[in-house]
């Protein structure tokens, strides 16, 4: 008969292979960057969906709702400061199948949608505007059918494979050049941001018309452009003047919550990151990059309110919520770097702002890369993969293997992302794209089963919680992180119960249903079949998960 192994044995090897070469400034500067100042669909989303809100107000709403979920993440990271992140936190204190289940699913399969999503931001709101602006500041027709091309299918299909492969190439050559890149992204970024929010400030509402009209012309579009855009979404019965919703206001929330959740992704990389163990480091690198990022989301909204008006804000998120085609510019939506842009029409203003956010598209499919891999590389040490995924180049000290087979995984989506439509019973078709906020919902039961994990923390990992440094933290003797994880499960669990049940925020089509159920049912059951193989060949994974992983 087969025996169990012993404890020492369960796991693929001793040793991670990954080093620590990512100091936690850089640590700080990679969730500013994976939350995405450039992710813009709160400022058309909203308006659109939700007349009568308060950008401004759902941002930092959604910001201190954040709070104590990145404060949880802060206890688990320090008391486990291993590379796999969610996985390792739920797999240590809820159990292997618990783990294994709600992030492989809500992670590593639906974060093969974000790097689709990378490509057609990096393609649409980085590369079109581009080519707009240059297009024209110049007069040249031909720069503008180039950035047509790259709104058009056959360019972000093209973009996005170029995109994917890039990355991986930078990330197999060693963890510490995407760390240099990094640099650059962020003072790129920053520069980008700044200017684009130079441009609105400085620019009075009165004069926002006539340079939209300008820059229209100039790509050989309209020349009242913004009457003929105010005319065309009044006449799709679109309300220019919402008196005040306070409900509203509370659902822009978890809009702005598709870009803030993403404060907590560098803990995938803790084994890589210098003084993981710290809490004073990872309270840095976690709730300062939260604060920095919604803090200037937030500005964003006020001044481009401010800037172009509210009523031209609904005028704006009319092209992007009721497809009011007038009220885009040659196909591109109304984003707050196109409005720059077409107001500033420089050259070289234009170049600065485009920079910043073809960097930060492409830095998107870079963190899928490299949070996903070092949670297929903690998998696999615990042997719920197959040991070929865990492997670490002896030269690049990064996890090779793991990148290819994301990289494979990640093509057949970026097409489906793409070119896949369903046609429904009721004549109404629903796009691949459409599932982009399935990546929100799922990704967020990820947050939520973490945020929980938080809480039982003290409870079921005992040791591991007096071990790490936020023992020290209690609130009358009580953990203070139990505290956090439950007022931060609440939290993201109210902002998935808002995706399931309201229509605005799209996930209540039968196919979204079907895939975010489907691929949950996937993940537990090659967790079952997997359990059930290694016990046949004397293996019980279930001592990795009462142990902590090697490092």
């Amino acid at each position: 008969m087969a025996t169990i192994a012993a404890t020492p044995e369960v796991f693929v090897r001793k040793s991670s292979g990954l080093v620590r070469v990512m100091s936690p400034s850089s640590a700080f500067f990679y969730n500013v960057l994976t939350m995405g100042l450039i992710f813009p669909w709160t400022y058309l989303w909203a308006p659109g969906a939700l007349p009568g809100g308060q950008l401004v107000w759902g941002i930092l709403l959604a910001m201190v709702l954040e709070i104590p979920i990145a404060l949880a993440y802060v206890w688990l990271s320090t008391a486990l400061p291993r590379s796999g992140g969610d996985y390792v936190f739920q797999s240590r204190v809820l159990g292997g199948g618990i783990g294994f289940t709600l992030v492989f699913s809500g992670f590593v399969i639906w974060i093969l949608q974000w790097v689709a999503l990378s490509g057609w931001l990096l393609s649409t709101l980085g590369f079109a505007p581009l080519f707009l602006g240059l297009g024209a500041a110049t007069g040249s027709s031909g720069l503008v059918d180039i950035a047509a091309w790259f709104a058009s299918v056959e360019g972000i299909l093209v973009t996005s494979v170029a995109n994917a492969l890039i990355a991986m190439l930078i990330l197999i050559s060693g963890f510490k050049n995407y760390v240099r890149v990094q640099r650059v992204m962020w003072i790129s970024i920053l520069l980008s941001f700044g200017t684009m929010l130079v441009v609105l400030a400085t620019t009075t509402t009165a004069d926002v018309a006539g340079r939209l009209d300008s820059f229209s012309a100039a790509i050989g579009g309209s020349g009242t452009f913004t009457a003929d855009a105010t005319a065309a979404a009044l006449a799709a019965e679109v309300n220019l003047n919402p008196a005040f919703s306070l409900l509203a206001t509370l659902l822009i929330a978890p809009i702005a919550w598709t870009s803030l959740q993403w404060a907590t992704y560098s803990s995938q990389q803790n084994g890589e990151i210098k003084s993981a163990g710290s809490f004073r480091s990872q309270v840095f690198i976690i709730v300062g990059a939260l604060l920095l990022t919604g803090t200037l989301l937030a500005v964003l909204a006020l001044v481009l309110e401010n800037s172009v008006g509210t009523e031209f804000l609904y005028v704006a998120g009319s092209g992007y919520w009721y497809g009011v085609g007038e009220a885009s510019l040659a196909g591109s939506y109304l984003w707050p770097n196109i409005i720059a842009t077409a107001i500033a029409n420089n050259p070289i203003v234009t170049i600065v702002i485009a920079a910043g956010f073809i960097l930060n598209g492409h830095q998107i499919v870079h963190n899928c890369y490299i949070g996903m891999t070092r949670v297929m590389v903690a998998m696999s040490l615990d042997r719920m993969l197959p040991e070929m995924v865990s492997r670490v180049s002896e030269r690049f000290h990064t996890p090779v293997n793991a990148h290819v087979i994301y990289f494979v995984a990640s093509l057949p989506v970026i097409y489906l992302y793409n070119n896949f439509a369903l046609q429904g019973a009721d004549g109404e078709s629903t796009s691949w794209a459409s599932l982009t906020l399935g990546v929100t919902f799922a990704c967020g039961y990820v947050f939520v089963g973490t945020a929980i994990a938080g809480a039982l923390l003290p409870f079921r990992a005992k040791a591991l919680y007096e071990a790490s440094p936020g023992a020290a933290y209690k609130i009358g003797g009580f953990p203070l992180v139990t505290v956090v994880g439950v007022i931060g499960a609440i939290a993201g669990a109210l902002f998935l119960l808002a995706f399931m049940t309201n229509d605005t925020l799209g996930l209540t089509s039968d196919l979204a249903y079907w895939i975010v159920g489907g691929v949950l049912l996937l993940s537990l059951g090659w967790y079952l079949v997997t359990v059930y193989v290694r016990r046949s060949s004397g293996i019980n994974v279930g001592y990795a998960f009462k142990e902590i992983p090697p490092e």
